[in-house]
């Protein structure tokens, strides 16, 4: 048994380093005839023992409960090896649910306090999501009720929380038996390495790296749609994460940043920064890359690069709302590819999880009041979006310094946006199949730079303005067929700087109409279905 582990060693990440820990030499059986649990475990405590080493999974089939990580370790799974995990009542350990600090199920593999760990390979983790949900359902709205991620005492903890951080311990016990453990889950941790295994299936969050630095994953796969609530990668403040090279395939976000929820993560106030993502491939995600809505103790300095998705219900995808303070700075997204997705582009401050209730009135300015600054975006081809770009900022606190550019896109709806300070446009194309390409309100600074659209509405301007006094309109052309190019309400037009755009394609160059193009509201942003 010695020669084959021997033989993964030279081909194993430097970081799998020491000695092998075959478990079929602690009483596994590769048929899963009998629960591998307590020969995982005995090996990993073999290589603790030994200062370190590679716990070794050969192929075959075996059934599992929760591993435990220490330091010092990597848990290789061989080519053709599956370990599945079934559904079962787990021991709590503290934790964080949805970027809130709680009493949680064990994760399926993990730990705390891990320094120079790993898990590789090209084997298969397994479990199933509607096994798990039969367990743990979540709330259904109904009526007024709008209902729970998870169940009537998370909900209760959750309003708790709002009244004082951290809450009676009595409160956290009630709603632990109502959540899923994580899949993968460090915390605490530093120098993890998660690469080339596939997960098929999960109970909730895929990989979920809690207060974690120096992280890489890559070259995983991640196939657990239609899974509810099973982001495939949740960095949840954690700093120096790397992601590179995965395919995933979720009924959640697919790559997904968070840093805290609400009044618990203002109190724990630990960001998520220093992130890389690229080279990945999402499919059917609810967003491709996304950031929040959990932005309590920050976002920042994110770059995601060289990007694939089809079928996601958004692609760029930043979200927040009132309540949830913290925010999002020094982000970009460049070079990306979408196909048939719900929307392309899309931020917002109004982001709702299940249990929330939205509140559009403007509020006074607190730290419970995201922001949302300096973010850019460029170099994205869109095809059939339902809309290109949608951007929600608040009347309080308008996102500020969003500059997207070099973007060519067909959708059903062009460009929505309000609440907006310097938001710049640069080459942005739009072909759309209803109402105005750009549509923009309630803001100022505005900067439009080569904007156009190829297929023209004689029935609707190519950019229409309300509210927005200062704009530029620039080095834009009115391409044949064009009724109206530049729509603004009455009395309006003074306030617009028009520079260097060539018209002459346009019935009428510029208008000032008393209309309201924001009565045709798009669906709600969030269009996952009930499972």
């Amino acid at each position: 048994m010695q020669r084959l582990p021997f033989l993964v060693l030279l081909a194993a990440p430097a970081w799998s380093a020491g000695p092998f820990f075959n478990i079929l030499d602690y009483g596994a059986r590769n048929d899963a005839s009998a629960p591998a649990t307590e020969a995982i475990r005995s090996a990993i405590q073999a290589a603790k023992a030994a200062g370190g080493g590679t716990v070794f999974i050969p192929a075959g089939n075996y059934v599992s409960g929760p591993i435990e990580l220490v330091s010092n370790l990597t848990l290789h799974l061989d080519a053709g090896a599956t370990v599945r995990f079934p559904a079962a009542r787990l021991p709590f350990t503290e934790g964080r649910q949805q970027s809130i600090e709680a009493l949680t199920p064990v994760p399926l593999i993990g730990g705390r306090h891990l320094e120079n760990v790993a898990i590789t390979g090209r084997g298969v983790l397994a479990s199933d999501n509607a096994e798990w949900m039969k367990l743990m359902p979540r709330q259904r709205a109904a009526g007024s009720d709008p209902g729970s991620a998870n169940g009537p005492n998370w909900e209760s903890l959750l309003q708790l929380l709002e009244v004082k951080t951290p809450a009676p311990r009595e409160a956290y016990l009630a709603a632990a038996p109502e959540l899923r453990p994580s899949f993968v889950r460090t915390m605490d941790s530093k120098n993890v390495l998660i690469e080339g295994v596939r997960f098929s299936g999960s109970p909730m969050w895929t990989i979920h790296l809690l207060y974690s630095d120096n992280v890489v994953v890559r070259d995983v796969i991640i196939e657990t749609y239609p899974g509810v609530h099973t982001d495939g990668i949740a960095v949840d403040s954690s700093r120096n994460v790397r992601i590179s090279n995965c395919y995933i395939d979720t009924g959640d976000d697919g790559i997904v940043i968070k840093s805290g929820k609400d009044a618990d993560g203002l109190r724990v106030n630990r960001p998520s920064e220093n992130i890389s993502i690229a080279n990945c491939t999402v499919h059917r995600a609810h967003g491709a890359v996304t950031i929040g809505s959990e932005t309590s103790g920050w976002v920042r300095n994110l770059v995601a690069t060289n990007l694939t998705c089809a079928g996601t219900q958004m692609g760029v995808r930043i979200k927040s709302r009132r309540g949830r303070g913290g925010g999002v700075e020094n982000v970009r997204f460049d070079n990306w590819v979408m196909d048939d997705v719900g929307q392309a582009i899309n931020v917002t401050n109004y982001y709702l999880m299940e249990g929330e209730v939205r509140r559009d009135a403007p509020e006074p300015v607190s730290n419970t009041t995201p922001v949302f600054r300096d973010i850019a975006v460029s170099n994205m081809n869109i095809r059939r979006a339902r809309v290109a770009i949608d951007v929600e900022g608040l009347p309080e606190m308008p996102i500020s310094g969003l500059r997207i550019s070099g973007v060519v896109a067909s959708a059903k709806a062009g460009m929505k946006a309000f609440n907006t300070a310097a938001l710049e446009l640069h080459d942005v194309r739009i072909d759309a199949e209803t109402g105005p390409a750009f549509l923009v309100r309630d803001s100022h600074e505005l900067e439009l730079d080569n904007v156009s659209t190829r297929v023209p509405r004689a029935d609707s301007p190519v950019v229409r303005l309300d509210r927005t006094p200062g704009a530029i309109v620039r080095a834009s052309r009115a391409f044949p067929g064009t009724g109206v190019f530049l729509s603004t309400g009455p009395g309006e037009l003074k306030s617009i700087f028009l520079e260097g755009n060539v018209l002459s394609g346009a019935r009428k160059p510029t208008a000032e109409v008393k209309a309201d193009y924001w009565k045709s509201a798009e669906p709600p942003t969030e269009a996952e279905s009930v499972k």
